[in-house]
């Protein structure tokens, strides 16, 4: 069932999962469903190592795949980076893992998408320390950076002061502090080659803000990199 937002629900045997219809609107912080063990190959709990039989059944875990009895695979928790509409079965070590992450989810990604505002400057923009408001699109795939705020309801256009960049390229980025100001140094791959963009922190009432974004794009480009290891 598709729906005007560009998502479709879907039900897999795993539960039901609202997913973008265009493989090219994925959020990058997205995680595939796993492909379960089979039950022919899963003769005991993965865990405690009890025997399976008619009453102690094997459940698999919707994070990792693998195969559990009830009391090993008991958790239900909410899992968005795999887009389930629903909290889902998961093992302890997947429900621990999985519950750090979705502080991301809850805090530090509506953050990112939310936006603040920033002195920008790179090799390649037309000056040093514009003023510029920075932001994550609403599919968490483009960091945008604007002369302005965008509107709520977005139907203001805000001019570029720099180029957007791809979150999936993001190499690497540096918070460095002095005394009282801060700056973070984003580098990421631009064609064959690398760039860095600076953002200071402003010194005014939307300080705090800046700040709180800048943590929650290190926990963003932590849970990349962290993804492209595995």
């Amino acid at each position: 069932m598709a729906s005007d937002s560009g998502k479709q629900l879907v039900k897999s045997k795993s539960g039901l999962r609202m997913i973008s219809i265009e493989e090219k609107d994925n959020s990058p912080f997205q995680l595939l469903e796993p492909p379960w063990v089979p039950d022919m190959q899963s003769k005991e709990c993965i865990k405690c190592h009890s025997k399976f039989d008619l009453m102690k059944r094997r459940h698999h875990c919707r994070r990792c795949g693998l195969c559990f009895c009830n009391v090993c695979c008991a958790s239900k928790v909410g899992l968005p980076r795999m887009n389930f509409v629903d909290p889902v079965r998961m093992c302890s070590e997947c429900s621990v893992v999985t519950k750090k992450e979705n502080e991301f989810y809850d805090k530090h990604l509506k953050c990112l998408i939310t936006g603040s505002f920033f002195m920008l400057s790179a090799a390649d923009a037309d000056e040093d320390n514009i003023v510029t408001y920075v932001k994550l699109t609403a599919n968490h795939r483009t960091i945008m950076f604007n002369e302005e705020k965008p509107d709520r309801e977005s139907t203001k256009t805000s001019r570029w002061v720099y180029d957007p960049v791809d979150v999936i390229n993001i190499q690497n980025l540096n918070i460095e502090t002095t005394g009282d100001t801060s700056h973070a140094v984003l580098k990421y791959k631009y064609l064959d080659n690398s760039k860095e963009v600076i953002l200071k922190v402003p010194d005014d009432n939307s300080k705090k803000q800046s700040m709180a974004w800048i943590v929650a794009l290190q926990k963003a480009v932590k849970m990349l990199m962290s993804s492209k290891e595995t």
